[in-house]
């Protein structure tokens, strides 16, 4: 079996060309690290969603319930029938009649 020594001047190139790499190594990882790190500071400065709340037009303001609504929404939530005659039920039940 015939060793090839190398010179000393390979050698170094050798070294250099291995401790180039590894600092770009280095490089690439310290910067998808604070890549990361902005673009979680990004998704938590952002504003929340909002929506437009659907108003009968035969009111002049929006109601609890239409508002409630537009924010589960805007959440992603999925409403259905059931759950917005649940919520007339009980902003009906939370009424109290005073009578003078």
């Amino acid at each position: 079996m015939h060793s090839t020594k190398r010179t000393a001047s390979e050698r170094l190139f050798m070294r250099k060309a291995y401790k180039g790499f590894d600092n770009m190594a280095f490089q690439l990882a310290t910067t998808q690290q604070q890549l990361q790190a902005a673009q979680k500071d990004l998704e938590r400065t952002r504003g929340r969603k909002r929506r437009r709340v659907e108003i009968d037009p035969n009111k002049a303001f929006a109601g609890i319930k239409e508002i409630r609504c537009a924010q589960r929404l805007a959440a992603g939530e999925n409403i259905t029938d059931s759950e917005t005659s649940e919520e007339e039920e009980s902003d009906t039940a939370s009424c109290i009649d005073v009578a003078i």
